[in-house]
């Protein structure tokens, strides 16, 4: 059994599904604390000049880096759906598959009301997983009895919890992850340092890293093969 565990990321980059679609098991990390500046309010885009940009989804600022991912609301006082919209019909509206995807966004964003930060977040997660094509079953970290578990111990108890055999995990890993306690309980711990293949993007220069949104907008149906470096002309 073949586990990865992440942090519900706001329309997650290419590596975040890389490692689903490699896993038996993918657990959503969601008890966790939210981080400051980090991805799970925003996540990066392209302009139609080639900048770097930053969509953020506004939270509320009472207690928000002190609570568990799970907890944390949206600020509903800043209008983040029209904003949302269109930046992405500024920045994307002439691209490839923009049109395959753009109402079904619309009408998710339009038509639920989303009080907390993580069911948007998995919204677009599933979103992502339905036109990509993976199926990965997946479970929450909030629903096991791992509370008093921190850093690597953890993440131990929720693979052994889960019976996994092989841990997926991210270069960073290395930082804090306890081997020797891994492998008493026969689990081999693979790291995974994800590249981005290159795609052909609305800029003339490849930038990497950014949400998978770019990527569906720009390759539509080919996005799985290119998210597993299998595409042959990306």
């Amino acid at each position: 059994m073949k586990i990865a565990i992440h942090q519900p990321e706001f329309m997650p980059w290419m590596g975040f599904f890389n490692k689903m679609a490699l896993a038996d098991e993918y657990v959503v990390f969601d008890h966790v604390q939210f981080k400051k500046r980090y991805f799970e309010n925003r996540n990066r885009l392209i302009t139609p000049g080639g900048d770097i940009q930053f969509l953020t989804v506004p939270v509320k600022g009472k207690d928000q880096h002190v609570q568990a991912i799970n907890n944390v609301e949206i600020d509903e006082t800043k209008e983040w759906k029209r904003k949302f919209i269109k930046t992405l019909i500024h920045y994307y509206g002439k691209a490839p598959f923009f049109n395959d995807y753009f109402d079904e966004l619309n009408a998710l964003i339009y038509d639920i009301e989303y009080t907390k930060l993580i069911s948007l977040n998995m919204m677009f997660i599933n979103f992502f997983r339905k036109h990509l094509g993976i199926h990965t079953p997946m479970k929450f970290s909030s629903n096991m009895n791992v509370s008093s578990y921190k850093g690597s111990d953890l993440i131990l108890q929720i693979c052994l919890l889960n019976k996994a055999d092989v841990y997926l995990c991210g270069p960073s890993g290395r930082d804090y992850l306890q081997e020797e306690e891994f492998a008493k309980k026969g689990i081999i711990i693979e790291y995974i340092d994800y590249q981005c293949s290159y795609y052909k993007q609305l800029c003339d220069e490849f930038i990497p890293g950014l949400s998978t949104l770019d990527l569906l907008f720009n390759k539509g149906p080919e996005s799985l093969r290119i998210i597993m470096n299998l595409a042959t002309n990306p």
